[in-house]
């Protein structure tokens, strides 16, 4: 049995948070993606979660791997770093001298997506590859298209409710605005919007929305320049493959 260290603050947990959170387990699709793809660590693997203060612990381990880097020290960035990890960060990175120094440390430096790896590699220097969220494929399903646009998010100002708005009132479409919902009342619209709209105000790096989205068959209606997405190609197809990737990486 291989032990790996997975050390982030996206840990899946039930805990009070603010409203620019979600409830529930998840506090946003970063922690989603940490717990579809440890759930998919193959057999002869053992995962063991190390939230950002207690990194120290994963110096112990053969292997470590760091999908968050928001609440680590400078020193932790740069004792992770001498153990070659690898690296998969969940959103843009805050630029740092420590935290390019870790990434480019890294044995490999895995972002989400292609828009991500070129956003990243501007500052850092590299970026290696990326690994799209491995949400499970048949999470939704479509059914007949109900002809309203739909915007779902945490309620957060930087998702750009607003901006979905102007879209809608614009295209003249019903749009139906979820916040902080759960992920099931949420996929039970996407299955029936026509639209999905997502234009936030800053970079975000693969959303996982805009992924499910894609899945319920819905027309997705967002901006290349700040929104990344998933290759080109049949979505299951592409999402199948994503564990498999990154595992062999591991």
């Amino acid at each position: 049995m291989r032990h790996v260290a997975w050390v982030t603050h996206h840990i899946p947990k039930v805990e009070e948070r603010n409203s620019a959170l979600l409830p529930g387990k998840y506090a946003g699709g970063a922690e989603r993606n940490n717990d579809c793809m440890v759930a998919a660590a193959p057999d002869d693997v053992e995962v063991h979660w190390i939230d950002a203060p207690d990194w120290e612990t994963a110096m112990d381990y053969e292997r470590i791997v760091v999908t968050g880097t928001d609440k680590l020290t400078d020193e932790a960035m740069a004792a992770l770093g001498s153990r070659a990890p690898l690296v998969w960060i969940q959103h843009a990175q805050t630029p740092s001298t420590a935290r390019r120094d870790l990434f480019r440390a890294a044995d490999r430096f895995v972002t989400m997506s292609r828009l991500h790896r070129a956003h990243e590699a501007k500052w850092v220097g590299r970026a290696d590859c990326f690994i799209h969220s491995p949400v499970p494929s048949n999470c939704v399903r479509p059914v007949e298209k109900q002809g309203f646009a739909l915007f779902a998010a945490r309620n957060h100002p930087a998702k750009g409710k607003i901006n979905a708005r102007m879209w809608a009132q614009r295209a003249n479409v019903p749009l139906v605005e979820l916040e902080n919902q759960p992920h099931e009342v949420v996929l039970e619209h996407m299955a029936q919007a026509t639209w999905f709209v997502h234009l936030p105000k800053e970079f975000d790096a693969c959303p996982l929305t805009v992924i499910e989205a894609t899945l319920a068959c819905c027309q997705i209606i967002t901006d290349q320049n700040v929104v990344g997405r998933l290759e080109p190609g049949d979505p299951v197809e592409i999402l199948d493959q994503q564990p498999a990737r990154f595992w062999a990486m591991v």
